[in-house]
């Protein structure tokens, strides 16, 4: 495993912490749509100019179909999430919720990596998942009638949210079974952009205007998007793909905090618990798999 590649997962972490406070915000200038279809297409064109005209020779159907349709469809899925959200708080909320990718790579990882785990493994997803639940009660704990309340409120928000998580764990594993050569990340992102334009111009009745605040956000973001999930990719094809895994864990904390202070919407104290149970409930998946 390549030591170098494993840097840059965790540079992609860094940079990931962001990415929840920086699409809300464009999403409120932009409109959800074209926010979300301004950042990859900018993105893919930094990415594309970074590393050169993408070559598909040597790459297997299933990794350009299957994987190109997982990383598409988390792309749309999350950007639209956290676009859709009603308040700021539920920004969130949304976000926390997609952070349950970690521990769903590693479960993920039994089947489709063969990787051998402890059973403890069980109990770190069902933490995980309580924490979320906990989140999206509003702070009255593991409120049942709460949640569903807040969820029928906004049902394409969350379930977006959860598709986005399901969907990143699922190419997180399968990116390393089926690319064979360099990948074609400026592909992905693009063809993000152009389904995102789609849908922009389908069903969109905001029109873009490009503030300077906004300029500025949309190239920060467009960076943020190309570096980290060039070096994510990087990571999750050579290098210790459980070591970077682990420290992804600690993202729910570093996001919800830059989005607290960017947005300027700290969660009260009742949110905290269910972020420290998505902490601990994917620290302990990743123990469950070390050694194995």
């Amino acid at each position: 495993m390549d030591r170098f590649a494993t840097l840059f997962g965790v540079l992609a972490i860094l940079l990931w912490s962001m990415s929840v406070a920086l699409t809300r915000s464009l999403s409120e200038s932009l409109g959800p749509f074209g926010a979300a279809a301004s950042i990859y297409t900018v993105s893919g064109i930094m990415v594309w100019m970074a590393g050169g005209r993408p070559s598909l020779r040597g790459e297997s159907a299933s990794y350009l179909i299957v994987c190109g349709l997982l990383f598409v469809f988390y792309m749309v899925a999350f950007s639209l999430a956290i676009g859709l959200a009603h308040t700021r708080q539920q920004t969130l909320e949304l976000g926390l919720i997609n952070y349950l990718w970690p521990s769903l790579t590693l479960l993920f990882a039994v089947p489709l990596l063969k990787l051998r785990v402890r059973w403890w493994i069980w109990p770190g997803v069902v933490l995980a998942f309580t924490g979320v639940l906990w989140a999206i009660s509003g702070g009255h704990g593991l409120d049942i009638h709460q949640l569903m309340r807040n969820v029928r409120g906004n049902p394409v928000a969350y379930s977006l949210a959860l598709g986005a998580a399901v969907s990143w764990a699922l190419y997180s594993n399968l990116v390393r079974v089926m690319c064979k050569g360099k990948g074609v990340l400026p592909l992905f992102l693009l063809a993000t952009g152009a389904v995102l334009w789609a849908l922009y111009f389908t069903y969109s009745s905001n029109r873009i205007s490009l503030t300077l605040p906004a300029i500025l956000e949309l190239l920060a973001m467009g960076a943020v998007t190309a570096i980290s999930y060039q070096c994510w990719d990087l990571a999750m094809k050579k290098g210790n793909a459980t070591l970077v895994a682990a420290l992804s864990y600690f993202t729910p904390l570093s996001s919800i905090l830059i989005a607290g202070l960017w947005l300027h919407t700290l969660p009260g104290a009742s949110f905290w618990p269910g972020v420290l149970m998505v902490v601990g409930g994917s620290l302990l998946c990743w123990t469950a798999s070390r050694g194995k």
